[in-house]
């Protein structure tokens, strides 16, 4: 079974859509504070909550990662890594022996997105495939 996980904040919810087309039980990663609507304000906060590794507080999705073999992570990118929320999640959440499917969002500038990823993702896991969707648009 797959485990679809993922953050969506922008007002076209890119990665909500992305997640949504992919097959699997889906777990939407939230804080529990209430999200910064207005986008310039959205992108410095979270920006910076992203680049200092500030910790966030999110709602708990309890999942029992013995049910999946694979796991799908739609986040989108910030300041050219994986964004706070999601970070957080993984850091809140071990999981070992899985097939994990990457998939980041973006307006441009992903060059370390996936190496990003190393130190949150236990090495027990094989990293099966890194998809990126720039404005929307698989490369």
């Amino acid at each position: 079974m797959k485990a679809v996980i993922y953050h969506s904040v922008s007002k076209n919810q890119r990665c909500r859509n992305i997640a949504k087309d992919i097959d699997g039980d889906h777990f939407e990663i939230k804080g529990t504070k209430k999200y910064i609507s207005f986008v310039p304000l959205q992108m410095v906060v979270y920006g910076f909550k992203t680049v200092t590794s500030s910790r966030i507080k999110l709602v708990e999705l309890n999942i029992d990662f013995d049910k999946y073999d694979e796991i799908t992570l739609v986040c989108p990118v910030w300041a050219d890594r994986v964004n706070a929320f999601v970070r957080q999640f993984l850091q809140n959440n071990k999981f070992k022996n899985k097939k994990i499917t990457i998939i980041g969002s973006c307006d441009g500038g992903y060059n370390k997105y996936f190496d990003s990823f190393d130190k949150y993702i236990d090495d027990s896991n094989e990293i099966v495939e890194k998809i990126i969707y720039v404005k929307g648009i698989q490369e």
